[in-house]
């Protein structure tokens, strides 16, 4: 599939501020399953746009405006091509057992204990081991956990924010789909499945009701040992697929936020966002 993405962020300030500072995450990772043929970024006020990979090895774009000013304009615009990794059949059967030598791989490690949002209370954790006993392969495993949250949780934008943990959402189990990944997550690491949170974007060409398209979305990706990084979407239940068009991966959302800055001045300030997503 071949898309044309455009992501706006404007700041009002009600009174100048200054020394605006922000790192962002809005560059499409290239991989086997996507491949940015175009991207631009435009900031205003104009400054210098410096670039480096974060832990993780997402890209990021760090700026910072000194002057005084009293808007903040964010233009991001991509053109990319994706394509649907499942398009050839799911992927191979690993056993539950395999999932024992994950612990100790430098580089799963993170995506295995918990965060100040992805929270393990004994609530969740039960949850997850009857989830597992149900299922003797990892891939298996993980999309129960995927079904589960998509069954039991309500899609209610407004009632949460990105500050909203696990646990507290696993009690009133409505929100938007950063809460339906940051529960799966505490799922799938409760029972020791390498898990990730991804932000990006969905399209949706029939304008139908898919939770989270054309606006900034997020999912999950677990670790299959021998295999790799594997895409759920608990918010639809299912598995990511050409529509879907991966920015960055982290532990949580407050590893991958599009925009993440701060400044000097009064702390009020309006902020209004616009997604757009075409095929070319």
């Amino acid at each position: 599939m071949k898309l044309k993405i455009t992501h706006s962020t404007r700041y009002l300030y009600p009174t100048p501020v200054q020394r605006n500072a922000n790192e962002l995450r809005l560059t499409p990772k290239n991989s086997p399953w996507q491949e940015p043929q175009f991207f631009m970024l435009r900031v205003l006020p104009s400054t210098r746009l410096r670039k480096f990979t974060d832990f993780h090895g997402n890209h990021v774009t760090y700026f910072e405006v000194e002057e005084l000013h009293s808007s903040l304009t964010i233009d991001a615009t991509c053109n990319i091509t994706t394509w649907d990794r499942y398009g050839d059949g799911l992927p191979p059967k690993v056993p539950l057992s395999a999932l024992s030598d994950a612990s100790a791989m430098e580089m799963i490690e993170p995506f295995l204990t918990p965060t100040n949002i992805v929270q393990i209370p004994p609530e969740i954790w039960r949850t997850a081991v009857d989830v597992r006993a149900e299922h003797s392969d990892v891939f298996g495993m993980a999309k129960g956990i995927m079904e589960y949250v998509y069954k039991t949780c309500r899609y209610v934008p407004g009632v949460t924010d990105v500050h909203t943990t696990s646990t507290a959402f696993a009690q009133n189990p409505q929100g938007v789909c950063q809460d339906f990944a940051h529960l799966m997550l505490a799922m799938c690491r409760s029972v020791q499945l390498p898990a990730r949170y991804v932000s990006g974007y969905l399209f949706d060409a029939k304008r139908t009701e898919v939770r989270g398209a054309h606006a900034s979305h997020a999912w999950v990706e677990v670790w299959l040992p021998g295999v790799g990084w594997h895409g759920m979407d608990p918010t639809n239940n299912c598995l990511t697929h050409e529509n879907y068009v991966v920015l960055a991966a982290g532990r949580d959302y407050h590893d991958v936020p599009p925009v993440k800055g701060s400044f000097w001045g009064a702390p009020e300030r309006e902020m209004q966002v616009t997604v757009h997503l075409e095929e070319r």
